[in-house]
């Protein structure tokens, strides 16, 4: 997506219509059909990789159950909005001729489609923003801790305010009569979109890093507010999931990194059983 970016704005992506060549205008057609393609895809792939985080770190049956019926749902978005904007005109090279008027073809009405999916975005994203804050609450975290969780968060907050302001700027697309100036604007706040959703996705991952790169302000031991027990696996023949105290580092349970045994304490206590969390 990025890349193609790149090839529109060498082309003439930017500039007023009337001062590029023919051919390049095709080419920037192309490239925004593409890019959109990839868009829907990005957006909707992000969005299954926050569920299944969640579905990972929370044990609990109910919250569970909705965590799938959110997948499904972005399952059934993913290629229902990347076709749906593949297949907007017939045959599909009209999309990047029609602008020639010397070419026959039909187009549905990309401008409608844009806006709709736009709105279900949105909701989409403020459903999976909300959806595990009651989990959330009942965890016993320390201050520094709830810090970094509530900073997290606020990057999926950052999405939605970005979705809102990308959905501002789509007033002009697809009914400009100077698409390769008038459309800048939505092409940059959707690959923005796209990045920040990327780097949300990630975070998760990258405090596991800075733990160990930084483990005075990251690591788990070291906030005096947080529950300084720490677990470790305990090999027996009749459960092998027991848990017991002891010094150290927490280590994986049940196929959880440490960070996941952190946030599940008071999950696991409903769902497990196990003494003490």
């Amino acid at each position: 997506m990025a890349v193609l970016e790149f090839y529109m704005s060498s082309a003439g992506f930017g500039k007023d219509i009337w001062t590029i060549s023919f051919d390049n205008i095709t080419r920037i057609v192309q490239f925004t059909w593409l890019t959109e393609i990839f868009y829907m895809m990005v957006i909707g792939f992000t969005k299954m990789a926050l569920l299944l985080l969640y579905y990972r770190v929370f044990p609990t049956q109910p919250f569970r159950k909705f965590v799938l019926a959110s997948v499904v749902v972005c399952a059934a978005y993913i290629p229902t909005f990347a076709l749906g904007i593949a297949l907007h005109c017939m045959p599909i090279s009209y999309t990047w001729t029609s602008w020639t008027g010397e070419t026959t073809g039909h187009c549905s009405n990309l401008n409608a489609f844009a806006w709709a999916h736009a709105i279900i975005n949105i909701v989409f994203d403020l459903w999976i923003i909300l959806l595990p804050v009651p989990q959330l609450m009942q965890l016993a975290l320390g201050r520094k801790k709830k810090i970094q969780i509530m900073l997290m968060f606020s990057v999926g907050l950052f999405i939605t305010i970005v979705s809102v302001v990308r959905l501002t700027s789509l007033v002009q697309f697809a009914n400009s009569t100077n698409a390769t100036y008038d459309n800048v604007p939505t092409a940059y706040w959707s690959v923005l979109e796209a990045f920040v959703s990327i780097i949300c996705t990630c975070l998760p991952a990258i405090r596991a890093l800075l733990r160990r790169v930084l483990p005075s302000c990251f690591g788990s031991t070291q906030d005096p507010d947080s529950d300084s027990r720490t677990y470790r696996m305990t090999k027996s023949p009749m459960n092998s999931g027991n848990l017991s105290k002891s010094g150290g580092h927490s280590v994986t349970v049940e196929g959880r990194s440490d960070d996941s045994i952190e946030l599940v304490q008071k999950s696991d206590r409903k769902d497990a059983g196990h003494d003490g969390w």
